[in-house]
């Protein structure tokens, strides 16, 4: 199995709790699978080439032509989607969780740029930092994978390209990202692993995970039409197609078994795990 996986916005919060933000996980059986429902379902330019979700000057026209699409193949559609949406006042929950049962391995400091930063040890010689709203997204974002590999047994490649800071290479600073998300994995005994695509055909795969997220996300977000509104929830009475928003309902205990549910609640309210 291949999955592809989208989101949008891109990798970072925004800093306003009534974001939302939006993971679309689509799988096939190979990549020929992949191919032959990108060819039927995505618009192409008039030039042949297929338009992005937020490209080309006829944005909406595509749109429209993309979830006409959809409900036309409907029937006939054999790959599986789950798109799972979290507004940014629930990711900072993850994210602050994290902090809170970790603080033996995270801590806070400054960046050159006086943004607040958490601090990751990932060994005894290296540690690795982000800005406060890159490593609350990135720690949302391993999430929503294990969600889905616990929740919805979902197994085999993960391929995405939507880390939009990450670069290929060697040397520091390269697919930092992708690499903190498998890390995290890796922490919480996932078998799972984000590859960053690295050849053109594979680059090519996420098209169909690019318009669910976005399609998704607007509706979630309260800009899209009513019609695009409508078409979803039509789409949505069949099983290939699951749409979740996921969020966090627990007590929070700390490294040496303290409920700090509340001391959380009131960091996550100043917008500092210091509280």
């Amino acid at each position: 199995m291949i999955t592809t996986l989208d989101a949008q916005p891109q990798e970072w919060m925004e800093g306003d709790e009534n974001v939302f933000h939006t993971v679309a996980a689509c799988h096939f059986q190979d990549i020929e699978h992949i191919e032959h429902w990108i060819d039927k379902l995505i618009p192409r330019n008039q030039n042949g080439i297929f338009v992005k979700w937020a490209g080309g000057r006829r944005k909406s026209q595509t749109r429209d032509l993309f979830i006409d699409s959809c409900l036309k193949y409907s029937s006939e559609i054999d790959f599986q989607v789950n798109c799972v949406s979290t507004n940014e006042g629930e990711m900072s929950w993850f994210a602050w969780a994290f902090y809170m049962q970790n603080r033996r391995f995270v801590t806070q400091r400054l960046d050159a740029k006086n943004r607040n930063c958490l601090v990751f040890q990932i060994s005894n010689e290296k540690d690795i930092s982000f800005p406060v709203l890159r490593a609350g997204y990135l720690i949302w974002y391993h999430h929503v994978v294990r969600y889905l590999s616990e929740c919805q047994n979902i197994s085999g490649k993960f391929i995405s390209d939507n880390f939009a800071c990450d670069e290929e290479g060697p040397g520091d600073g390269k697919a930092l990202g992708v690499s903190f998300v498998n890390f995290l994995l890796r922490q919480s005994d996932s078998d799972l692993h984000i590859d960053l695509p690295r050849v053109d055909r594979y680059r090519e795969c996420d098209r169909l995970s690019d318009y669910f997220c976005g399609w998704i996300n607007s509706v979630r977000s309260k800009t899209a039409v009513n019609a695009q509104e409508q078409k979803l929830a039509e789409l949505e009475t069949h099983s290939w197609i699951e749409n979740v928003i996921y969020a966090m309902n627990l007590n929070i205990i700390d490294e040496d078994g303290n409920d700090v549910t509340e001391a959380v609640k009131a960091a996550v309210e100043s917008g500092s795990a210091n509280g």
